[in-house]
């Protein structure tokens, strides 16, 4: 009997601790998968994966895109160089493509035809009989638009009022009339400002003109600070952004309705 007794209590202990063993086994077991589940959530989540496809390791510090239009330069000593600096004030070549400008923007250079003499802008503002500071006021103008007839004359009186001081120059941006029409035409009319010819329509694409009469006031510095209506008795656009110029002030009115 002691033995049997003896048998049985040894065969207990062995079930015992095969009890006690097989959750610690079985929970040492479930680490590993847990860990890879993680690390599998991890490579899915959106957005972390690079140009291949790959996941970065975890932890790994966010990767900033370089600002679009503007790619880092690698310097020679695998330093990045700062993007270039765009300056948007500088005029933009006769002969690239044509944009528009805005008011406070330099104007870039064009040419223009004056009694058959070939002028760029920049050659007429610094012509010092036309111009004291290189102030010029140029009024879209032909000979055939009736609109024209409407300001002709104050835009005459507003050339002899300010010769010397600013040149004020009507800019036939027509396509086929010639400096003997115009002179012709002048003469009959009694008008003595300068008349340039632009028959390419250049001036008026990158001054931004849709119609004649349109008129713009270009400062000292080459910069427009004025476009649109010429004006009449009671508003004299045109005028008032002159005499603002001239004397170095804001121009209270820079920009208005263009009237053909």
């Amino acid at each position: 009997m002691r033995l049997i007794s003896t048998l049985l209590l040894g065969l207990a202990a062995l079930l015992l601790a095969s009890c006690n063993n097989e959750p610690t086994t079985s929970e040492q077991a479930a680490v590993p998968d847990t860990v890879n589940e993680q690390q599998a959530g991890d490579a899915q989540q959106p957005g972390h994966e690079d140009a291949h496809g790959h996941a970065p390791p975890r932890h790994a510090p966010p990767r900033h895109a370089p600002p679009r239009h503007a790619p880092p330069r690698h310097a020679p000593d695998g330093h990045t160089e700062p993007p270039q600096h765009v300056d948007h004030q500088q005029a933009k070549p006769v002969s690239g493509p044509v944009t528009r400008i805005s008011i406070g923007d330099k104007v870039p250079d064009f040419e223009v035809t004056i009694d058959d003499k070939k002028w760029t802008l920049s050659q007429l503002r610094k012509n010092t009989e036309l111009t004291s500071d290189g102030t010029i006021v140029l009024t879209f103008w032909c000979s055939f638009c009736h609109s024209c007839r409407d300001v002709d004359q104050s835009l005459n009186k507003l050339a002899q009022h300010y010769k010397g001081k600013a040149a004020v120059i009507a800019l036939d941006s027509s396509d086929g009339e010639t400096t003997e029409q115009v002179t012709r035409f002048a003469k009959e009319k009694g008008l003595t400002l300068p008349i340039a010819l632009n028959a390419s329509g250049k001036a008026a694409d990158i001054l931004g003109t849709k119609v004649t009469t349109t008129t713009v006031v270009i400062d000292k510095h080459g910069v427009l600070r004025y476009r649109g209506h010429f004006g009449n008795a009671r508003h004299p656009y045109a005028r008032d952004a002159l005499e603002a110029v001239l004397h170095g002030q804001t121009v209270k009115v820079a920009e208005t309705k263009q009237r053909g």
